[in-house]
């Protein structure tokens, strides 16, 4: 996946541990979702893996199109990659975190549907409210990606980092300091240089595919033991390879 002349020229980034994940996403990977003939007592095993399969697809689409930014040198879009994957595994972990909640007796049926509900329907500006009144809010998505920090502390993980990246990674998304002075350096009298071709400095190569790394590998670990749950606890859905 990654080119040969970037795997010679940054030969100490772990761009095999990358190429890695893309097999996951193919083990896990099904065609079709066929609800069940009979409409089952309750909808949670119907929509949660409805969730996890879409949030599956958005995070293979983020990840293959992160390693088409490296290729490409699309370094302001590589960090852009980043940041998404970090939200999806978020919302992820916020249904997971809430999901054993209840199967714990912790919060009622009713509210992990309307959880589940907002995550896999909130909008902000489609469809709109004035033709739509009956749609959901978004969950706010700061408050998705500090899911991903509790669900990491609990299973024994330390500081914040999922916040952590994912704060700093938003100052290269924002028109920020950071953000408007990519491809751009300051030389001697303050005489600013822009650079005419897009290159990536092997720092940043480094960051970014250790921060996807992360990313990628907590997601699957919360994505199976969400999916194990379900399966264990829900009529599910037929799922077509």
């Amino acid at each position: 996946m990654i080119n040969k002349e970037i795997r010679e020229k940054y030969p100490s980034i772990g761009f095999n541990q990358l190429e890695k994940y893309m097999l996951p996403y193919q083990e896990r990977y099904y065609s079709r979702l066929v609800p069940s003939k009979k409409k089952p007592d309750r909808l949670l095993g119907q929509n949660g893996i409805t969730f996890l399969l879409n949030s599956l697809q958005r995070s293979r689409y983020i990840f293959t199109g992160f390693v088409d930014c490296l290729n490409r040198a699309n370094v302001l879009l590589a960090f852009l990659a980043t940041r998404a994957h970090f939200e999806t595994t978020g919302s992820v972990a916020y249904f997971f975190r809430h999901l054993c909640k209840f199967y714990n007796d912790k919060i009622s049926y009713e509210k992990v549907d309307n959880i589940l509900r907002r995550l896999s329907l909130g909008g902000k500006t489609y469809p709109s409210k004035n033709t739509h009144p009956e749609q959901p809010d978004p969950i706010n998505i700061l408050t998705q990606v500090d899911a991903a920090d509790k669900l990491f502390a609990e299973m024994g993980g330390h500081d914040k980092p999922f916040r952590n990246c994912y704060d700093f990674l938003s100052e290269f998304c924002h028109p920020n300091f950071l953000g408007i002075t990519m491809g751009s350096e300051i030389v001697e009298r303050n005489t600013v240089v822009y650079s005419e071709t897009i290159e990536f400095k092997e720092a940043d190569f480094g960051m970014l595919v250790n921060y996807m790394l992360v990313g990628s590998g907590f997601f699957f670990h919360i994505y199976d033991e969400c999916f194990s749950l379900i399966r264990k606890n829900e009529q599910i859905p037929k799922l077509i390879k």
